[in-house]
């Protein structure tokens, strides 16, 4: 389902959201997207959703260059670790921590854990004969703890909107699944609305309740509960 068609099945829940002037698409769609980012973090707290199809956005051969260590931490020996040139879009957050699905070479055969800088630096520490490999995020950039490697393969879930130019594989790199023109030209609300299917309904429901009571005054039933004639106050919605 596209972002477009998500707020068109959110305006066809009431008449009063349906082609008002007052709630432009852009604003259902931020409300929206803010809606399923929290109910998509209650699941992944629980260790759901990291294996869906519908949710993660893989960036194709991230262009990497040599950066020191030293940059996002402090460590004073030399060492040269692989930082991305171009920003990365915020990537969503749990309590496991980052929602990233993978960070591999574009060969597939090198596969990176989560850690932090700090964390990574401690292990040098160690001295341990041999590393796994390692990536973490600081100051908006995707680092890799190898030295030598120019192109990774991330796929994660982002809260924000992905650059074009990101989802381009480069020039030198054979991706197995290049994006299509019609994804790299698409306008953003027809874009996939990254969201799992059983939640979609309930994204839907909460973000017209949402939209009603921010930009709407509904009149109120003040009826009788019958209990000791004390008057119960309902919050009503014009017919649709």
């Amino acid at each position: 389902m596209t972002r477009r068609q998500f707020i068109s099945d959110v305006r066809s829940i009431h008449r009063l959201l349906s082609g008002d002037s007052l709630i432009n698409n852009r604003v259902i769609d931020s409300e929206s997207r803010t809606c399923s980012i929290l109910l998509i973090k209650q699941q992944t707290d629980k260790r759901k959703l990291f294996q869906s199809p519908n949710l993660f956005t893989s960036l194709p051969c991230l262009e990497m260059e040599p950066a020191s260590l030293g940059e996002c931490c402090e460590y004073t020996s030399p060492c040269m670790v692989s930082k991305s040139v171009e920003k990365i879009p915020l990537i969503g957050e749990g309590v496991f921590g980052l929602l990233v699905q993978t960070v591999a070479g574009v060969d597939n055969k090198k596969f990176y854990k989560e850690t932090t800088a700090r964390r990574y630096s401690n292990i040098l520490k160690l001295k341990l004969k041999t590393i796994d490999l390692y990536f973490w995020m600081y100051n908006e950039h995707l680092y890799v703890s190898s030295e030598d490697i120019r192109r990774v393969n991330l796929t994660a879930f982002f809260e924000e909107d992905v650059p074009v130019n990101l989802l381009l594989p480069g020039a030198d790199c054979d991706c197995k699944t290049p994006p299509t023109n019609l994804e790299l030209c698409a306008n953003p609300l027809d874009r996939e609305f990254k969201c799992p299917g059983y939640l979609l309904q309930q994204v839907k429901e909460i973000v017209s309740k949402k939209l009603l009571s921010t930009y709407f005054v509904l009149p109120t039933d003040n009826t009788s509960d019958n209990k000791d004639d004390q008057t119960a106050t309902r919050q009503t919605y014009p017919a649709r």
